[in-house]
């Protein structure tokens, strides 16, 4: 990850993307790639939002632990948690998890973590039902689909084990095929920064 990320500022400077644009990552939540943004990026302004996909997934994980009920309960507690937070609402989120009714609390334990995770992870919620009306991007969503389709797809089949250094070089020819780039590093051993097609 730090060879990318030092690599990434030449990407954007190559191809006119740093120039009047505040930089938006979307990010998992992981701390390594905050501390990858704060490091590479700390001499201009930029945003960080919380991944809606991965908030929603991770939430709904913490849920299956923590509440109880039927399945519509469920998945109507779930419903309401996520509904407050599409509106950014972070403070709302964890009252609304601190008055769940009794009755529908199994987990004592894990509803405070999904406390302390909302809390955690504040300040990179946004008002996601904003961006959407104004049809801005919530989630990286295009950037787990082409990891799909250059890692996934190929490399997690039941009985495949892959060596960190054979993961990436494949994953790095997949890649440079995908972009029009293969010849070009086979030939010249270059790749081009522009932006693929």
């Amino acid at each position: 990850m730090d060879n990318a990320f030092m690599l990434l500022p030449g990407f954007l400077l190559q191809n006119g993307l740093m120039e009047n644009r505040r930089l938006i990552f979307f990010t998992d939540g992981a701390k390594c790639i905050k501390d990858a943004i704060e490091k590479y990026f700390k001499f201009r302004e930029y945003t960080i939002i919380l991944d809606w996909l991965h908030l929603r997934k991770k939430l709904k994980e913490m849920l299956s632990m923590a509440v109880k009920g039927s399945k519509e309960e469920k998945r109507a507690i779930a419903k309401g948690l996520l509904r407050i937070l599409w509106a950014g609402n972070a403070e709302k989120a964890k009252d609304y998890l601190k008055n769940l009714k009794k009755k529908n609390v199994k987990n004592e334990i894990m509803l405070s973590e999904a406390c302390a995770y909302i809390t955690r992870k504040q300040p990179y919620i946004i008002c996601y039902a904003f961006r959407a009306m104004a049809h801005l991007k919530n989630s990286s969503n295009r950037v787990e689909k082409e990891n799909d389709l250059l890692v996934a797809q190929r490399q997690k089949h039941n009985g495949m084990s892959w060596s960190s250094g054979g993961s990436g070089a494949l994953a790095a020819i997949r890649m440079a095929e995908t972009n029009g780039e293969l010849e070009n590093w086979l030939v010249n051993r270059e790749i081009s920064f522009r932006v693929a097609a």
